[in-house]
């Protein structure tokens, strides 16, 4: 028997069943703070002393989910889009869209460091302050395209990564998580270290002494403790296709957490979600999202019979949620049902995990 995990999020995930992709953040996390009734923004991406090293980078990596193989895509095909509005840019690389001018730059081929190899990548730089023109709440930037599979022309549409933004109420903490791998597990035997880093008022912390660290597998059947440490290895034996590692970091009394997707394609097994109802990637008024897991085979592509899934669904902020007509966040079906209502009641936000025994 073989025992399948994997996650889902209702908005930003992907068309299509051989390629899988993500937004990762280089430089700042995608994370602006204000201080109300000022124009105070923390971190401030346009003053004078904020190094344009730092500035957030969002690099799009695509993944062959039968092999791990990075991909990449047709740059003509790239379209870059912030809360579903298209950006264009001008020759110079910088965005010409009105009211965002100037905000965005497209970097067609960023050279990136994914394990031992460096790609050369299509990405986006914020050049400007977010919080002008976010209205005061999170808002998202997303990008669509094409790559090339054995001749054909696949398309991907809307990955995206949230973008934060928040209040001020004291001390402005936020995290990233990186690895040496790029967070796929490629070989049997195989390990990946992940690595927190935490940042105040948009510079890293230098002393972590007085951090706690709890790192967990986010697991259909529930939470898993791991480690306690800055770092966390992850290996084969802890992934089970995929699996969602979350860390919670605590310092000066406040707590934040981020999470992360590894997959390991090793396994025999894949899973890829079905998803209808909607439009696109994100549940508007009056939808319903179905969402359906499907295993299959990485061998030869076939699907394996599931007639039942263990669920553990999490709101915007990660922690458990019930969804309507459940008896709470973690049950055993084959399908689920989400609603606009359901979306709203969780922070317009819902993720969460599957599992299954084949």
């Amino acid at each position: 028997m073989n025992k399948v995990e994997s996650g889902f999020s209702l908005i930003g995930l992907m068309d299509g069943t051989t390629i899988n992709g993500f937004l990762r953040v280089e430089g700042n996390p995608l994370v602006q703070r204000y201080n109300k009734g000022t124009n105070q923004f923390i971190p401030d991406f346009e003053s004078d002393g904020f190094p344009v090293a730092s500035l957030p980078v969002a690099v799009l990596i695509l993944r062959d989910t039968a092999s791990g193989t990075v991909m990449i895509p047709q740059t003509s095909s790239i379209e870059w889009k912030y809360n579903g509005v298209a950006l264009t840019f001008g020759s110079n690389g910088l965005c010409t869209t009105e009211g965002l001018e100037g905000v965005f730059k497209k970097i067609d081929s960023r050279p990136t460091q994914i394990g031992d190899s460096s790609y050369n990548l299509p990405a986006i730089q914020v050049l400007k302050n977010l919080v002008p023109i976010s209205g005061y709440d999170n808002d998202r930037l997303s990008v669509s395209g094409s790559v090339e599979v054995g001749g054909n022309s696949v398309s991907f549409s809307e990955i995206s990564k949230e973008v934060i933004i928040q209040e001020t109420t004291g001390n402005a903490f936020s995290m990233t998580i990186t690895d040496d791998k790029g967070f796929y597990l490629v070989n049997e035997n195989d390990s990946l270290t992940a690595k927190c880093a935490i940042y105040k008022d948009g510079n890293e912390v230098s002393d972590y002494s007085g951090v706690t660290f709890k790192w967990e597998k986010l697991l259909g059947t529930g939470n898993v403790a791991m480690g306690t440490a800055r770092t966390q290895v992850v290996t084969n034996s802890d992934v089970d296709n995929v699996l969602l590692l979350r860390c919670t970091a605590t310092l000066e009394g406040e707590s934040i957490s981020e999470t992360v997707t590894i997959t390991d394609v090793s396994d025999p097994y894949e899973v890829y979600f079905e998803i209808t109802g909607i439009t696109g990637n994100c549940i508007r008024t009056g939808e319903t999202a179905l969402v359906a897991p499907k295993a299959r085979r990485r061998s030869d592509g076939n699907n394996a019979t599931v007639s039942s899934w263990t669920w553990s669904i999490r709101d915007n902020t990660g922690a458990a949620f019930t969804l309507t007509g459940k008896g709470g966040a973690t049950f055993n079906a084959a399908t689920a049902s989400v609603s606009y209502e359901d979306i709203k009641r969780a922070g317009m936000g819902i993720s969460g995990s599957v599992s299954a025994t084949i």
